[in-house]
């Protein structure tokens, strides 16, 4: 039997077909700027029935949609709760509904970094642990926590989902949240070209230079010795680190897991936030292990598929 599963991105919305084992089709979409929701859907049902006509697969050998998204979500009754600058329209759509109508089939909704913790948990990197916080280092910054082999969700299904909106700056800029210097807006995606274009040493910096202000181009300037490059480098280790060590002390994980493109860099990244967070966590019993996730780009898509199949054991 097979499941949809679709992972809302920022910038890509990803979906496939999977058998419990691997995804026997996908594909993926570009997100429309500025369009809600409502807009991708019909996009997103045309890809899924192509890839149900190229496998052969009717209707019957479907047992439910794994449905990712970037935002709160209320996965008891599978509805969106609220947005950040992404698919502003969700909250007022009936996604089960929509599933119902176009396959015959349960959905079942989660938060996307939950959803990417539960891939990495059952298959990947997290495989044998029970513990784990997982941290996504992109656009912004997602987490998500497993606590004695439970999702972590709260009362209000925010729990575990806020790390990259801790505080780390008091002093800082307030995020798209509404909160004050929060990791994300510290240093995450969308804030990096700002951060270097408003350093006064930007003008001497072979950042200038630059067509795009990304992380790739930032490690690799600090790599070639600019001098900016490396002061915002060191800054970005710092931020990183510092919401890793409060989500150590807050959750007590075995281990910390941590996804997103700009792990393209984790053979530099992983050792230096190693020692700042060895440096500077409370752990007496031991330094917290910190490992790259396994799939950089499907997970998400793992722990639908993973979501929809203990979903429907418990029913």
């Amino acid at each position: 039997m097979f499941t949809i599963v679709i992972d809302l991105g920022g910038t890509i919305i990803k979906m496939g077909l999977s058998d419990g084992q691997k995804l026997v089709a996908s594909r993926s979409t570009k997100v429309l700027l500025k369009n809600g929701l409502k807009d991708h859907l019909p996009i997103i049902e045309d890809l899924i029935n192509e890839m149900l006509d190229e496998a052969e697969l009717p209707l019957n050998k479907l047992i439910g949609v794994g449905f990712c998204f970037p935002g709160l979500v209320d996965s008891v009754h599978n509805q969106v709760l609220s947005t950040n600058k992404k698919y502003d329209d969700a909250v007022d759509i009936d996604l089960v509904h929509w599933a119902k109508q176009n396959w015959e089939i349960p959905l079942y909704l989660e938060n996307d970094a939950r959803m990417a913790l539960l891939g990495e948990w059952q298959y990947g990197a997290g495989k044998g642990y029970e513990n784990i916080v997982m941290v996504t280092l992109g656009t912004g910054i997602g987490s998500a926590a497993l606590i004695e082999g439970k999702l972590l969700k709260g009362k209000h299904f925010q729990a575990g989902n806020l790390g990259g909106h801790f505080t780390v700056n008091h002093r800082g800029i307030r995020c798209t949240c509404g909160n004050i210097g929060c990791m994300e807006s510290e240093a995450s995606t969308w804030r990096l070209p700002e951060l270097i274009r408003t350093n006064p040493g930007f003008e001497s910096s072979s950042l200038k230079n630059e067509p795009l202000l990304d992380y790739e181009s930032l490690f690799r300037n600090a790599k070639n010795n600019d001098t900016l490059a490396k002061e915002i480098l060191d800054h970005c280790y710092s931020v990183w680190s510092s919401g890793m060590v409060s989500m150590i002390h807050a959750f007590d994980p075995e281990v910390i897991i941590i996804s997103g493109g700009i792990m393209k860099s984790a053979e530099v990244i992983l050792p230096e936030l190693q020692l700042r967070i060895d440096q500077n966590a409370w752990t007496p019993w031991g330094n917290i292990k910190l490992i790259n996730a396994k799939f950089s780009d499907s997970a998400a898509l793992f722990g639908a598929d993973y979501l929809v199949r203990s979903s429907l054991k418990k029913t």
